[in-house]
């Protein structure tokens, strides 16, 4: 081919142009973090609303699928240990996140309170704020709260339940259920007269419809019980961008907010 002709072919195409401009753009979006991905988030029971509105908002924003899968904290670790297929761990304590880092099964370096929960005592008995001392005049067998074996909303109840000096045979009678979101619906739908709920629990039932109740029904431990929520990247998700991406995103403004729309309360990053 002479020179002219070389020339001649080298000359502008608009098409070329076009078409090597969408070739650049599919090796940079396959290359990088918006490379499409999945992840497999398991969240405490209370965060399962906030959980899911935040997968939506970065859904819609990334190119990544997430699913929220939730339960007890004590539940998803025990599943964790067992081999569970999760990638993201987001519990309501901060226990069992250590462990997981103590077994190599997390990163550290990932390791965060994302938020912190706040218990109350809901009675919506009409006669004001309720006491902790006043549940001694309730059958035991009506009133409910987390199973602190594997709830630390539980675990914080049975604190507060312990600090009242109420009688260790009462004590054993109160019913002892899954996860916090279970005592709400067992109070909202009148089959127990009291119990130890999240105040994230009674925000979502209320958005939902599910849920009346006042604020003088509910006597808040957010000083005497604060529940430090943690989550971890687990080591088999260290190269999965979805979940980078999810842990990421819980110190952006927009998911913060979402967090403490919620009834949450914020802190800064730490491990």
């Amino acid at each position: 081919m002479s020179g002219a002709g070389l020339l001649q072919g080298l000359r502008y195409s608009p098409a070329l142009a076009l078409l090597g401009r969408f070739m650049l753009a599919s090796v940079l979006w396959s290359g990088g973090s918006a490379f499409a991905a999945e992840a497999r988030i398991a969240v405490a029971a209370n965060f399962r609303d906030t959980a899911e509105a935040i997968a939506a908002r970065l859904e819609a924003e990334s190119p990544h699928r997430y699913e929220v899968i939730a339960g007890s904290t004590g539940k998803l670790a025990s599943q964790i240990l067992n081999g569970a297929p999760y990638d993201v761990f987001m519990a309501a304590d901060r226990q069992r996140p250590q462990l997981l880092v103590d077994r190599g099964l997390a990163s550290a370096t990932n390791q965060q309170i994302y938020a912190v929960g706040e218990l109350g005592l809901w009675w919506p008995s009409g006669a004001g704020i309720p006491t902790l001392k006043a549940l001694a005049t309730l059958d035991p067998r009506s009133v409910c709260m987390a199973n602190p074996a594997f709830a630390p909303y539980g675990e914080a109840a049975w604190a507060m339940l312990q600090s009242a000096g109420l009688g260790a045979s009462w004590l054993e009678g109160v019913v002892r259920v899954d996860n916090v979101n279970l005592v709400t619906g067992l109070i909202a739908q009148g089959h127990a007269r009291a119990g130890f709920v999240a105040r994230s629990s009674l925000i979502a039932g209320k958005r939902q419809g599910t849920v009346v109740s006042a604020d003088e029904e509910v006597l808040w431990f957010a000083e005497q019980a604060p529940v430090d929520q943690a989550m971890v990247l687990l080591t088999r998700a260290e190269g999965n961008v979805a979940a980078r991406h999810w842990v990421e995103q819980m110190q952006a403004a927009p998911i913060r907010a979402l967090i403490q729309r919620d009834g949450y309360r914020l802190v800064n990053r730490q491990n």
